[in-house]
């Protein structure tokens, strides 16, 4: 099933370079849960949408920006918002329609929002890890079975983690599965405890 090919979002231009921003094109993709018992097997139709903020971020609010602390070159810019065009997550946006075709495999969490998301460790050039966080919301298609819609993606830094001065919570998983079958089936996602 092919989608329409107008890109979401226009190149950015930054001094003269060029960063093109089609691989956030929304995209169709089927999810198999394989048999199991006497359940066989399901498969989810999905369209995979994304957000401007994958690859730009706000002021950082804590340390008191705003946008004026930023270039006007850096300034992205939408019909709701103004954003700053953020490198590392543009380069870490390029591995998202990679890690999303497999989410299936990733455990997922519920946010304090209860909005969702999972976390994939990623190895940065320098060959450092870092947790790569992605934020994402699940309605029903009439199109297609799920639309799953990607919020945020970033990187979770230590300063962020100094920033909460506290031990991380600690969530239960809920299966990717399990948020797909609820969402078709307009049922209530419990979350886990």
């Amino acid at each position: 099933m092919k989608l329409d090919k107008q890109s979401a979002f226009p190149p950015f231009q930054l001094n003269g370079c060029h960063y093109d921003l089609s691989h956030l094109n929304a995209f169709y993709w089927v999810f198999r849960q394989a048999a199991k018992g006497v359940l066989g097997e399901k498969i989810y139709r999905c369209v995979i949408e994304f957000s401007h903020h994958c690859f730009s971020k706000s002021p950082n609010i804590h340390k008191g920006e705003t946008l004026a602390d930023y270039d006007k070159s850096l300034h992205y810019v939408t019909d709701k918002e103004t954003r700053i065009f953020d490198m590392q997550r543009y380069h870490l946006s390029q591995q998202l329609p990679a890690i999303l075709r497999n989410m299936d495999k990733q455990k997922c969490y519920f946010t304090s929002a209860d909005d969702k998301f999972m976390t994939v460790s990623l190895q940065q050039l320098d060959g450092s890890m870092i947790d790569y966080e992605i934020y994402f919301s699940l309605k029903k298609s009439k199109k297609y079975d799920v639309h799953i819609f990607i919020n945020s993606a970033y990187a979770r830094d230590e300063q962020y983690k100094h920033q909460q001065g506290q031990r991380p919570i600690r969530r239960k998983p809920i299966s990717f599965f399990v948020l797909l079958h609820n969402t078709l089936a307009n049922k209530k996602i419990k979350r886990p405890k």
